[in-house]
């Protein structure tokens, strides 16, 4: 059987076990130990290979570290302080409450490193309010959505910290280079919420006249938001500032979630055990997948097909742009079936030797393809977002509506990954400036 038959089947056999329903982790393997025991049966000796050296990297220590520290987060009460602060700040303007989502989201990001809790506590703590207040479902769910999206993006993101690992590229620079286009989209969500209630008030109304706020009471809620700061400065703060490695910042970042909740009073063995659960078994399915995957590419390098697709993609027209287009293209389709990390630990090997030819930046692929991604977290029919967001909203919330919700941030993804893809500076230019 010809090579490009073989590699075909590889990747129908894969997509089909997904569709299935079989775990990622266990399709990737499957495909190929199957593969294997058919076409090259020496290769199997290389899975137990993949089950004790894959973990053994020191960069995966900060992965349980940052979802600790978000699990803790979410329990803290420090969400809720932070929606109180916008609420009393710029509730009194058309969209404020939807604006403050977005806000709020932005900055829990940039302590969780991962998308799942600020959806799911956004949803839980912003949705009531803005409905309580006569905001239209569309834009309310909306702007949960595309808010938690950033926290593929915003700094400590994890799934940077599994592209960095697997592209041997350095995570403080991709930190750094994902924190001005993830700010870019939230002021873009923003304008585009601000601007809409705007001309259409009755989509996002202002607070009632008669709900003011002294100013030593809004003083008092942006003072409430002092732990978010605390620890953004902790775990970002000594990664920038050449104190702390990544993982030794992760480590600063877990031990201050840790004391803010006994600080806030908010720590108890059910909480502690919920948060350790949660780490344990969102770590365990990222290092099933990174073995799933390594198993996989084994394999796919030993069949010969990695070379076969390089050669192939390289020969296609529209240079440069139009190779990273497609590569763009097959990430954003991957995400109707495949979560961040899937999608990172499948794509990344196999895009890199490309990458690498085309002498591309690293550091800015990584942001293009992060943006990518949640472009993918909010395309329906099975964005991943999507389905969290769905899962805590009222029963009376459609599929209809949060579908219909996130058209026009879908769009303003596109804008910001058009405009990272045309001007790179967007991304590469902090990570330069502080290297100099």
């Amino acid at each position: 059987m010809s090579l490009p038959i073989v590699t075909a089947l590889y990747f129908v056999c894969l997509f089909a076990t997904l569709f299935l329903g079989l775990p990622v982790a266990f399709g990737l393997g499957g495909t190929a130990v199957v593969f294997a025991f058919f076409f090259e049966p020496q290769a199997l000796f290389a899975v137990p290979s993949a089950f004790y050296s894959t973990p053994w990297s020191s960069i995966l220590v900060t992965v349980p570290l940052f979802l600790f520290m978000g699990s803790l987060i979410r329990f803290s009460g420090i969400a809720d302080a932070a929606y109180e602060a916008v609420y009393k700040l710029i509730g009194h303007i058309p969209g404020g409450l939807a604006i403050g989502t977005v806000q709020v989201s932005t900055i829990f990001a940039a302590v969780t490193g991962i998308t799942p809790p600020a959806t799911i506590t956004m949803g839980q703590i912003a949705y009531p309010s803005m409905m309580k207040y006569g905001y239209d479902r569309k834009i309310a769910i909306g702007s949960i959505g595309a808010g938690g999206a950033l926290g593929a993006l915003i700094p400590p993101s994890v799934p940077f910290i599994f592209y960095g690992l697997l592209a041997d590229a350095s995570i403080g620079k991709l930190f750094l280079a994902g924190l001005m286009p993830g700010l870019m989209l939230a002021v873009f969500y923003s304008i585009y919420i601000g601007v809409r209630c705007k001309f259409q008030p009755h989509i996002g109304p202002a607070l009632p006249s008669e709900i003011k706020f002294s100013r030593r009471e809004k003083a008092q809620a942006v003072l409430g938001i002092w732990p978010f700061i605390v620890l953004i400065f902790i775990v970002l703060g000594t990664i920038w500032g050449g104190i702390a490695t990544p993982a030794e910042a992760a480590a600063f970042g877990a031990t201050g979630a840790l004391l803010i909740n006994l600080v806030n009073r908010k720590m108890t063995w059910d909480i502690m055990k919920d948060s350790l659960a949660t780490t344990m078994k969102l770590t365990g399915m990222g290092l099933w997948i990174l073995i799933g995957a390594n198993i996989f590419l084994s394999m796919f390098n030993t069949l010969g097909s990695q070379e076969l697709i390089t050669a192939a993609v390289m020969a296609m027209p529209g240079g440069v742009n139009g190779i990273i287009l497609l590569m763009m293209l097959i990430v954003l389709v991957l995400g109707t079936v495949m979560d961040d990390w899937a999608i990172i630990m499948l794509c990344t090997p196999l895009f890199l030797p490309i990458i690498e030819l085309l002498g591309v930046d690293k550091i800015w692929f990584g942001v293009l393809f992060m943006v990518n991604i949640q472009v993918a977290y909010l395309t329906p029919p099975f964005g991943f977002v999507l389905f969290w967001i769905k899962s805590i909203l009222p029963p009376d919330v459609s599929w209809g509506d949060v579908y219909g919700s996130v058209g026009p941030f879908v769009m303003l993804q596109l804008l910001g990954l058009g405009l990272i893809f045309f001007f790179p500076e967007i991304a590469l230019w902090l990570p330069r400036f502080l290297e100099e």
